[in-house]
């Protein structure tokens, strides 16, 4: 593997260069931090999108933050014009003074998000930013520490070993994809930049347990995932770039290769969308940075959806782009004219039946994707299906479940998939959160709710819902639907009843469980809820199948027999 990365990318990445021509990414980039500068912060000030989780700021507030502050600190030396080396500077040297350097503390080596908000005053803090500001710190002083002062040198080369500090503590394992790929490049940087062979010694082997974690599983385990692939990429060509340890490189080069090969394999060149399922992403599109992020690897223009373009540049633009393995760049060509289902393992476990998969079926126009076991915390995307219409390049079709009008972390889902068709079962998920899988979590696992409903939802121009039948409903855009099929269905002691509402831009039939006065609910192996749904995507001129699902007494198995004659059975 060394030997590939050498006969591509060089044996020796340089130290220092003189400043080279702005991608259009960079100069976008800097654009948008240059307007949202702070001169009197000393550190960029610009709109918090809050996640619902680790901070207490409400979304919207305007805020001082730190890794993004880093980024535009890297960025202007990279433009290296005099005044940005200046500014760069001092938004270094504000930001370092606000890592923990208490080696006493529990959060020794973090940063917080924000100026705002110190460690001790957010919701929880969030660990992930040793490595998310570590690595800036490493790549500033392996590529730029000429344009610094000395003495800002030692100080951001103190606060990198806190940082490698923090993340050795943690040291999390390689089924946390992003974090696991990113820490190990910034401790294999830090080990070759500190002179420290141990600490080079544990980025190269934390690497190379990703790799063997790949090999094992067949993929990483937050399973096709848009952002947290891009994140990948972008931290193993900085790897590649900053790295000179061969071992290190090849593992990097591994990890590239295989994140590269999901995105191949899930893009829907249809709808220039990634195809489902998906373990992690907060948006059912794709943005228009990361559209942008994959067309300059790829060499292909990607379009946008309307409703993506524009938002907040990201950060990977600081790193020099690599290009996508040429044997995986016709793939993004491709219109599929012959119709194609494939299976992925995600996860392996034993007994085999255990294990995490999923399903993608692509045609030209549209695709389907689902997942076996899963849940509906808001960043699980476990049923979703994108197609092409005239009035709207893809509408987005999911299946949800909402506690309060918001997707909920603690039900979940088996789902069986045969071509275009789904037939899934709905149960608690015991030992979770609400909005997020462990972070909110209420005392006792009781949950007070007025409202908890499955969604069967379309998003899009000029979509449509109609009844079909009994117990049968469709959701319409263009030249087709998704056709859903359910059984009666029971939660705890009431009957499900479904509903329909929405506009022009968003419809969905709800099968609501409970709607009324609040009530304490317990999520646990006990509840009880009984119902199955079917989904086939069809043209709108094909034959609805005429069998409804049937669901055993106890609610635990379902069967429907398609109209192919085929029998989905879940689980």
């Amino acid at each position: 593997m060394a030997v590939v990365v050498v006969a591509i990318f060089g044996c020796t990445p340089e130290r220092q260069h003189a400043p080279e021509p702005l991608t259009p990414a960079l100069a976008k980039l800097l654009n948008y931090y240059d307007t949202n500068y702070d001169p009197s912060s000393q550190m960029l000030c610009i709109e918090f999108p809050s996640p619902g989780y680790h901070s207490n700021l409400p979304s919207g507030s305007r805020v001082h933050p730190t890794r993004e502050s880093l980024i535009y600190a890297l960025a202007l030396l990279q433009r290296g014009r005099s005044d940005d080396v200046k500014r760069s500077e001092v938004i270094i040297h504000k930001v370092i003074q606000l890592q923990d350097k208490d080696s006493s503390s529990a959060t020794f080596g973090v940063w917080p998000w924000h100026l705002e908000e110190p460690l001790e005053e957010m919701a929880s803090p969030d660990f992930n930013w040793a490595d998310f500001c570590g690595t800036l710190i490493a790549h500033i002083l392996v590529k730029h520490s000429p344009q610094l002062p000395g003495g800002l040198q030692q100080e951001m080369r103190a606060c990198l070993r806190h940082a490698t500090s923090a993340i050795r503590k943690r040291d999390v394992g390689a089924e946390y994809t992003n974090v696991a790929v990113l820490g190990g490049g910034v401790c294999a940087v830090a080990g070759e930049l500190l002179d420290d062979k141990e600490l080079l010694r544990y980025g190269r082997q934390r690497l190379q347990k990703a790799v063997e974690h790949v090999n094992y599983h067949g993929t990483f385990n937050e399973y096709n995932s848009p952002p947290y692939c891009k994140v990948v990429i972008a931290e193993c060509e900085r790897t590649l770039h900053l790295v000179r340890d061969a071992e290190t490189r090849g593992a990097a080069e591994s990890l590239r290769r295989t994140a590269w090969k999901v995105v191949a394999e899930s893009f829907h060149a249809g709808t220039q969308q990634w195809a489902g399922p998906h373990a992690r992403t907060s948006r059912e599109r794709l943005r228009e940075e990361t559209a942008d992020f994959l067309s300059t690897r790829i060499g292909l223009p990607i379009e946008t959806h309307p409703s993506m373009v524009g938002g907040e540049p990201r950060g990977s633009a600081v790193v020099k782009p690599l290009p996508c393995p040429e044997e995986l760049v016709p793939r993004f060509r491709d219109l599929r004219a012959e119709p194609s289902q494939f299976a992925r393992t995600f996860i392996r476990r034993d007994p085999e039946s255990h294990s995490i998969s999923g399903t993608t079926w692509i045609e030209k126009e549209f695709c389907l994707g689902s997942v076996n076991h899963s849940s509906f915390w808001t960043q699980r995307k476990p049923l979703i299906a994108y197609w092409k219409t005239s009035d709207d390049p893809a509408v987005v079709f999911r299946l949800r479940f909402l506690h309060d009008g918001k997707d909920f972390a603690s039900m979940g889902i088996h789902t069986s998939q045969e071509g275009p068709r789904t037939l899934s079962l709905f149960h608690a998920v015991p030992h979770r959160g609400d909005w997020h899988r462990t972070l909110d979590r209420p005392t006792g696992g009781i949950f007070q709710a007025s409202d908890l409903r499955i969604r069967c939802q379309l998003r899009g121009n000029a979509v449509k819902a109609k009844v079909v039948g009994a117990g049968k409903y469709s959701l319409l855009a263009g030249e087709h639907r998704a056709v859903i099929h359910s059984t009666r269905g029971r939660f705890k002691d009431r009957d499900i009843v479904w509903e329909t509402d929405g506009d022009d831009e968003s419809v969905y039939w709800d099968a609501i469980c409970h709607n009324g006065q609040p009530r304490a609910f317990k999520f646990d192996d006990e509840l009880e809820i009984a119902l199955a749904i079917g989904v086939e995507l069809l043209g709108v001129d094909q034959p609805i199948s005429d069998q409804r699902p049937e669901l055993n007494e106890t609610g635990t198995e379902a069967k429907w027999q398609v109209s192919n004659g085929r029998m989905i059975r879940v689980p």
